[in-house]
C-alpha cells in the first residue's frame, strides 16, 4: 500500500496542501514528544549556539529523534512519492504553541524567505503532529489553491511588538470562509507546497500544540545568497549546489554540535543576505 493515494496527490496539486495522511502511530508520536521535551530542556540549559537555534533549522544534526524522523522509510516515502528518489533534508522545525499561548503568525508563504530558484515542484513541507493539532490550539491554517500564482508580496501590517510578532502578512486577500484548518491526531501529517499561504492562530487551549516539520527538496534547487548546506537522505545528488551534512553519529557530541553550528552559521547568513536583497528590491517578499 502506497502511503499517499492518488486522492492526496491530486490534492496537493489542485489545492497546495493534502491531509491528513497517517504517518506514526499516537505512541510513536507520544515517545517522540516526551524526547523533544528533554531535547528542549537540554538545548536551553546548554544556551550558545543550540540554545538560540534548537527549533530550526538544523535539529537532526544534534537530536536523535529528529535524525530518526528525517531517515524513517514511511516519512522517506511519502516524500519520494511528491519529489522523487533524489532527496535533500533542506531543514527541519519545531513549531511548539504553548497552552494559552496568544501567539499567531500572519497569512504567509514560505518560499519567499527561503531564497531558492527552481524550487516549483521540486520542494515540500511535511508538517508532522506531535500532539492532535485543532482550531482551538492554534492549528495552521491553508488558504486552498494559492499556490499557483508564484511569489507575493509581504509586507508588515499594523506597528508596535504585536505586528512584529505577527510576522509579515501576504499581500492577498484570504477568503476565510474557504480555509482548511489542520486538523490532525498525533502521528498525522500534512504536506503543503512552499507558495502554499497558510497561518496559525493562538491556543486557547490548556495543551500545548508540537508539531515538527521537515522541508524536502531535490538535489536541483540552488540557493540564492550565497552558500547552504543540506543533508541527503535518499538517493544521489548530481547538482552539487549545497554542501552536505554529515548524518548524526553520536547524539549532542562533539561533531554533531560542531556540524549543527557551521549548518545553522552558513543558513543564518545566507537568509539574511536573501531578506535584505528582497528589501533592498522594494518587493518587501522576505
Amino acid at each position: 500500500m502506497t502511503p499517499l493515494d492518488q486522492e492526496k496527490l491530486s490534492m496537493l496539486g489542485s489545492e497546495g496542501f493534502c491531509l491528513p495522511v497517517d504517518l506514526l502511530t499516537p505512541e510513536e508520536a507520544a515517545e517522540i514528544l516526551r524526547e523533544v521535551r528533554r531535547y528542549e530542556s537540554l538545548a536551553i540549559r546548554v544556551g550558545g549556539v543550540l540554545g538560540h537555534h534548537w527549533t530550526f533549522p538544523k535539529s537532526h544534526l544534534v537530536a536523535g529523534w529528529a535524525d530518526r524522523l528525517v531517515h524513517d522509510s514511511r516519512v522517506l516515502a511519502v516524500a519520494e512519492q511528491v519529489l522523487g528518489p533524489d532527496l535533500l533534508v533542506w531543514a527541519t522545525s519545531l513549531f511548539l504553541r504553548k497552552a494559552g499561548s496568544p501567539g499567531e503568525l500572519a497569512w504567509h508563504q514560505d518560499a519567499p524567505y527561503y531564497g531558492w530558484d527552481g524550487f516549483e515542484g521540486s520542494a515540500v513541507r511535511m508538517w508532522i503532529a506531535l500532539t492532535d493539532t485543532h482550531r482551538g490550539n492554534g492549528t495552521m491554517r491553508y488558504a486552498p489553491r494559492t499556490h499557483g500564482s508564484g511569489l507575493m508580496p509581504h509586507s508588515y501590517r499594523g506597528s508596535g511588538v504585536s505586528a512584529l510578532m505577527r510576522g509579515e502578512e501576504v499581500d492577498f486577500n484570504v477568503d476565510d470562509e474557504t480555509t482548511v484548518d489542520v486538523t490532525l491526531t498525533a502521528g498525522q501529517c500534512s504536506l503543503h507546497l512552499p507558495t502554499t499561504i497558510h497561518s496559525s492562530g493562538p491556543n486557547v487551549s490548556r495543551s500545548d500544540r508540537v508539531c515538527f516539520a521537515i522541508d524536502f527538496i531535490r538535489p536541483g534547487v540552488r540557493p540564492l545568497g550565497g552558500p547552504d548546506s543540506a543533508l541527503l537522505v535518499r538517493g544521489s545528488d548530481t547538482a552539487g549546489h549545497y554542501e552536505l551534512e554529515p548524518r548524526l553519529a553520536e547524539e549532542f557530541g562533539t561533531a554533531a554540535l560542531k556540524a549543527f553550528a557551521r549548518a545553522t552559521r552558513i543558513r543564518h547568513g545566507r537568509m539574511v543576505t536573501v531578506m535584505r536583497a528582497g528589501r533592498d528590491s522594494g518587493a518587501r517578499a522576505v
